[in-house]
């Protein structure tokens, strides 16, 4: 499995958990202080795989062009 591939698995993952701690606070399951920690827990992991991915594939696309 390639590394963009891992990226994308990893963000449709945090995505579809992002969701569901959504729903989770909105149906009163969890509170408000756990349902941020968890959004923040998913959320930082999933912005850095963003960033990296769309910086390997903007120096794959340089390299390409060269």
């Amino acid at each position: 499995m390639t590394t963009a591939r891992k990226f994308r698995v990893l963000s449709l993952a945090s995505t579809a958990l992002i969701l569901a701690i959504l729903i989770l606070q909105f149906t009163r399951v969890i509170s408000g202080f756990w349902s941020v920690t968890l959004l923040v827990l998913i959320g930082v992991p999933a912005t850095i795989a963003g960033v990296i991915l769309e910086r390997r594939l903007g120096a794959e696309k340089m390299r390409d062009a060269a």
